[in-house]
């Protein structure tokens, strides 16, 4: 594809080396973002990923992993038409980098989670590229990605991922595993089994467990899942380490199973606050103050094992006030908590760094700016490193005078719960990045992406990660369009505008709302919900059509028009809603009949058309659930994980729809019956003048729909059906006509609404 060079020419404002500038406060960390891992074995694991990538042409490529390039940085040669494709690198990352950005921008492929294309050309074209990144560190995960997105993945797709990141250039990431270790420590400190059980939850549920959120819930957690994430953890850590990646492992942060508290009764143990109505039964696991001395002894203990079982690059994580309050916010005593926690990791680890997602910080009136500086400056500078999670829209460092000397990652957070729906602030993350790693006074020294949940929204994240290695680019449009010419192998302009329209409206938020890609089908019924939008949407449904107008052969192609139609039909079920809602409140009971029955038809649909692509199956959720059991009983524990957590998440319905998915299957059998028995009785209630008593009707939408579902043995189809684009052409044509009928969505959310989300504290659940 010739053209593909000419593209590259249009996203790089320039391809000069960038200038890495380190303060003195990244010092100590900057020792350790290089991988120890030897130059022989990083270079053998990125020539494996090309191999495992490109297994008929991998001959055609060549790997140095040299000791003298500055860090982060790559080049790619080929000098002439017989010659190999020479990738150097300063580590195997930097070199799977450089792959990657042969493969994308001069060779026109794509690689992503989505799928890939791989459609080189015959003759590989000639480079001679060099790129150094800005970013000393390119980050990427969040601590909840390990459940909503991560729970069930067997190292065959670790194995994928792993190398998807590499070619990202990711240079740190999370160890997702620490229970087996917790289980060991627990039993030395005489804990039984039977309360070991009570504590630890079940997979669908770790995240929230290992914070100090709930403590069981999902559980209990049996020997051959503990079993098989020691095993895969240690693959994942040795894959990584092998390519050249910083891995951050766990250490204790405070949270306990409650039989503590007999075993040690003088120690500073004290119940966690109740999260988010959680009963007794899963809720107010113990909190240990770090400034009593049993910390430092479990700490170390703990801290121990993970070292002598995975090695170490220095990095450890540790949240303890995660969505939940210290026992004071008095600056001594937050200084001393620091201070222990610290310690912990230090005791054991002289070189130690305390890896702090700094979303605690995050919209709570408790962290005024004299408790943040106490707590951050109670560790020496450069020993906590610092995720500003949700920097693009919702950015601490600034607040914080850069946290307050600490050095921090720039993250894009986008995605709460795994959620589907597109949405994103591309604006922000180009000019926030690019206008903090211009203020030399800010002590940023990398980027990276933290969402919850993984699988939405491809291309936001790609951009996302090529911020950190890119100093800049000519022109975000560009960069859009030519991220679709590349995912699809096509030089149409009608498909590169329609990506560039959508970079224009759905990726154009860049307001003060939690955005949460929650919309009104996928939400547990009520007359006050409040849909509304931040784009132009005549401009988005023109940039749906022009999709449409292709016929592309291409399974990503395909992907991508079932996430737009879908994305046309959810805001058409906004528009419905409102619609209905209006007639409600007219007492119009031909109106409330007649949008209510197009508002079910509208949900059928959906189902139809998520239906068409495998990426938008229920059952493949589920499935992969079971498959990690070895008995019934065990399937039967994980697929009622997996249901609860996209669903009520927990037990009555506490973070309801949190995490929901429009997946088939979930439509037709979660989402469809809700609102149809809803309709029904709301139309009810309008044909004869009455009033719809809504709390019971919540109460049996519970006992009725939620439940049973979430209870459900029911098996999906793990196999697409039906044509994706002939389907969404023809739903496309026939709801852009029934909905010239329809209430136009507001551009804000209602008053009411702000003072509802105002009164929501939970954030990041």
């Amino acid at each position: 594809m010739a053209f593909v060079p000419q593209l590259m020419l249009l996203i790089f404002a320039s391809t000069t080396s960038a200038v890495l500038s380190h303060p003195q406060h990244s010092a100590h960390i900057l020792k350790h973002v290089k991988s120890k891992t030897a130059l022989q074995v990083q270079e053998q694991a990125a020539m494996e990923l090309i191999r495992r990538l490109l297994p008929e042409r991998d001959i055609e490529f060549s790997v140095k992993i040299e000791d003298g390039m500055r860090l982060n940085s790559f080049k790619v040669l080929k000098a002439n038409e017989t010659s190999q494709v020479m990738i150097s690198g300063s580590s195997g990352v930097a070199a799977a980098k450089g792959f990657y950005h042969y493969l994308k921008y001069f060779c026109g492929c794509h690689v992503s989670w989505d799928g890939d294309q791989l459609n080189l050309p015959d003759e590989l074209p000639l480079a001679n590229f060099e790129m150094q990144a800005p970013s000393s560190v390119v980050y990427y995960q969040n601590v909840c990605t390990w459940s909503y997105s991560f729970s069930w993945w067997t190292w065959q797709e670790w194995r994928r991922h792993i190398d998807w990141m590499a070619m990202q250039g990711i240079t740190m990431s999370l160890a997702p595993f620490q229970e087996d270790l917790w289980a060991e420590v627990y039993r030395e400190y005489n804990i039984s089994q039977h309360d070991i059980d009570d504590h630890l939850s079940g997979p669908g549920f770790f995240a929230w467990q290992r914070m100090g959120n709930i403590r069981g819930w999902g559980g209990p957690l049996t020997a051959n899942f503990i079993n098989f994430s020691r095993k895969l953890q240690t693959q994942i850590v040795q894959e990584m380490r092998k390519l050249g990646m910083v891995l951050a492992l766990p250490a204790f942060a405070g949270h306990l199973p409650v039989q503590f508290a007999q075993l040690y009764p003088q120690a500073k143990l004290t119940p966690v606050e109740v999260w988010n109505g959680f009963p007794d039964q899963y809720s107010s696991p113990l909190f240990l103050d770090p400034i009593d001395p049993l910390f430092n002894e479990i700490g170390q203990r703990f801290l121990s094992k993970v070292i002598q079982r995975y090695g170490t690059d220095h990095i450890y994580f540790s949240d303890p006030f995660n969505e939940i309050q210290p026992q004071s916010f008095s600056a001594k005593y937050l200084s001393s908590a620091s201070t222990g926690i610290y310690k912990a990791m230090s005791s054991v680890d002289p070189l130690a760094v305390w890896l702090l997602q700094g979303w605690m910080f995050v919209k709570n009136p408790y962290w005024s700016d004299v408790a943040i500086r106490a707590f951050l400056t109670a560790v020496p500078i450069g020993r906590m490193l610092v995720l500003d999670l949700q920097s693009e829209q919702f950015p601490q460092y600034d607040r914080t005078e850069s946290y307050y000397g600490q050095p921090f990652i720039w993250c894009m957070l986008n995605n709460f719960g795994g959620t589907l729906g597109m949405l994103g602030s591309v604006d922000n993350v180009f000019q926030g990045i690019r206008d903090t790693r211009a203020n030399d006074s800010t002590t940023m020294i990398g980027t990276g992406i933290t969402p919850e949940g993984i699988n939405q929204n491809y291309g936001l994240y790609e951009f996302a990660l090529e911020m950190g290695w890119y100093q800049d680019f000519a022109r975000v449009s560009d960069w859009f369009a030519c991220y679709a010419s590349f995912r699809y192998r096509t030089k149409s302009a009608r498909v590169m505008n329609a990506w560039t329209i959508f970079r224009l409206t759905v990726y154009s938020f860049n307001r003060l709302e939690m955005m949460r890609g929650k919309y009104t089908f996928n939400r547990r019924p009520n007359l006050k919900l409040d849909p509304w939008i931040w784009y132009n949407e005549t401009l988005f449904n023109t940039g749906v059509q022009m999709l449409l107008e292709e016929d592309l052969n291409s399974a990503l192609f395909r992907n991508d028009v079932v996430d737009v139609t879908r994305q046309f039909l959810q805001n058409t079920a906004d528009r419905l809603y409102l619609t209905i809602v209006e007639a409600y409140k007219a007492r119009d009971a031909n109106a409330a009949r007649l949008y209510s029955d197009q508002f079910l038809e509208l949900l059928g649909d959906i189902d139809r058309l998520l239906r068409t692509d495998g990426h938008f199956l229920l059952g493949k959720w589920l499935e992969s659930a079971k498959a990690v059991a070895e008995t019934s009983l065990e399937r039967q524990k994980y697929e009622s994980n997996a249901r609860f957590q996209i669903t009520l998440w927990g037990p009555q319905g506490q973070i309801v729809d949190y995490a929901n998915k429009q997946w088939a299957g979930m439509v037709q059998d979660f989402f469809l019956p809700r609102w149809k028995l809803f309709l029904t009785e709301m139309t009810k209630a309008v044909e004869t003048n009455g009033t719809l008593n809504e709390g019971k009707l919540r109460d049996r939408i519970f006992k009725v729909v939620e439940l049973p579902f979430c209870t459900s043995n029911k098996r999906y189809s793990t196999e697409p059906e039906g044509d994706s684009l002939d389907l969404a052409r023809s739903l496309f044509k026939i709801w852009s006509h029934q909905a010239e009928g329809f209430k136009e969505l507001p551009m804000n959310p209602t008053k009411v609404a702000k003072k509802l989300k105002r009164k929501n504290r939970v954030f990041g659940s």
